[in-house]
């Protein structure tokens, strides 16, 4: 059967767009887990996404099904076999100072605005109709298609953890669209850890930075006791390192605030830690306690874990990375949320055990809350062989090879997946920050590509 797919996706451009506006207009960020609230465990608004995901899949004619707002799927055909698709519905938080509204789904110079649109709601949506478009041109398949979408991806798993406890069977391959094009077999292993301990020093009433451990924070504050001039010491600070911030009195108390670029957790070199730099300034005029020489002898301005002796580089999939994604201080006691990531080779359990020598030195405590083990398939399979063939095809990027990264994607959660596209090497990317986006040209391109790719491994 021969078929256009370039041809076809542009057919349904408009409604595919039209389609993206309305799931990226619904703020789908987790509030609370909550498994009583009766089809919302992770709040309203990823409950508003999946239903709306959904009721696309039926409008078009799609079995759907919706596993009590954990999670649900959009399937066609009745083969045992079938391909696997996992995208998910929920997103970080917006953050700050967007130019356009996070969740207005604006179009500016060929490009949507809005959180979701490439981390994952778009890629969802072009991978949806990919099976749309087979579907509409009856095209003979052997094997069953099925979309799964998550709503917990960006926090726990619990989405697809609670999917696969009701629906354990497994795809003959798949993939998974919320990572990067040509295509990625390998993804390092990440953790989430909490470091506890008390607050030492004296005049810090509270210190509050960042949203996510997957996430750089892009914001700290503190609040102070006004026994020296803060205000006049942190304009200062601000002024010399050009650093973007306020300081007021609130109640009688100071009250700092200053603001960092954020980036994606897997890779905080591209970030600027506003919790680095609120710790800055507090050793910079002098504050001293256990807090603050833990911060600055095992952290600060170090996210290659050299100060915590945990450093290593692989040499196919590169750099441990460690981000201080989150900082609360408050009524004597401090966490912090590390989001670490490793490449092959690490023993993760002798860094942990690292950690938890290197903070009892200082009185804090080290606790994993959440471990993902490292990811790798073999780039020479037939899967990647096929996807990679397809992506070849319609870029004309014949010396692509497949890569590895350090974020993680379902591809973990689903056998005999890889994680392929939406992102294209050669354009920025804004996910997990603010003004994140994506191109409608490169939305269209990613559709055809997984359009192909779906039709070569369910034909």
């Amino acid at each position: 059967m021969t078929i256009n797919f370039r041809e076809e996706v542009l057919k349904r451009k408009d409604q595919l767009i039209l389609d993206l506006q309305k799931l990226i207009q619904i703020n789908s960020e987790l509030t609370t887990f909550d498994p009583n609230r009766k089809g919302a465990p992770f709040g309203e608004g990823t409950k508003e996404a999946l239903d709306l995901m959904l009721a696309i899949g039926e409008r078009d004619g799609f079995s759907t099904v919706n596993l009590e707002g954990y999670a649900g799927h959009i399937e066609m055909g009745n083969q045992k076999d079938f391909v696997g698709i996992i995208g998910h519905l929920d997103v970080v938080p917006a953050g700050n100072d967007w130019t356009y509204p996070p969740y207005g789904a604006e179009i500016h110079d060929g490009k949507m605005y809005g959180r979701g649109t490439e981390d994952d709601k778009g890629p969802t949506i072009a991978a949806y109709y990919a099976m749309k478009i087979l579907k509409e041109l009856n095209v003979p398949l052997s094997k069953r298609v099925k979309l799964i979408l998550g709503n917990d991806e960006e926090t726990a798993w619990r989405c697809v953890r609670h999917y696969f406890s009701v629906y354990p069977e497994s795809p003959v391959s798949g993939f998974i669209p919320d990572a990067d094009f040509p295509l990625i077999y390998a993804e390092k292993g990440i953790s989430r850890i909490f470091v506890d301990g008390k607050n030492d020093v004296a005049d810090i009433i509270e210190i509050h930075g960042g949203f996510r451990d997957n996430m750089v924070p892009d914001y700290a504050s503190a609040l102070l006791e006004p026994t020296q001039d803060y205000l006049g010491l942190f304009k200062a600070y601000l002024k010399k390192n050009q650093y973007e911030g306020s300081a007021e009195i609130k109640d009688r108390k100071v009250f700092l605030k200053v603001v960092g670029k954020s980036a994606h957790g897997s890779t905080p070199q591209f970030g600027e830690n506003a919790i680095d730099r609120m710790m800055q300034f507090f050793l910079e005029i002098g504050l001293r306690g256990q807090m603050l020489a833990a911060y600055e002898n095992l952290l600060l301005n170090d996210y290659l874990g050299t100060k915590l002796g945990v450093a290593y580089t692989d040499q196919e999939m590169g750099e441990l990375t460690n981000n201080v994604g989150v900082l609360n201080c408050k009524d004597g006691h401090y966490q912090i949320h590390l989001n670490l990531r490793y490449p092959n080779h690490v023993d993760f359990d002798e860094v942990v055990n690292t950690l938890k020598v290197k903070f009892r030195t200082y009185q804090a405590e080290v606790l994993v809350d959440k471990h993902q083990l490292l990811l790798y398939k073999d780039p020479n399979s037939a899967l990647v062989k096929t996807l990679m063939d397809v992506y070849k095809k319609h870029t004309n990027d014949h010396d692509a090879k497949p890569i590895n990264i350090g974020g993680g994607t379902f591809a973990r959660a689903m056998p005999n997946c890889v994680a392929f596209g939406p992102h294209f090497l050669d354009k920025p990317t804004f996910i997990h920050q603010k003004n994140e986006f994506i191109g409608i040209e490169d939305l269209l391109l990613a559709t055809i590509i997984y359009t192909e790719a779906l039709y070569e491994l369910a034909k």
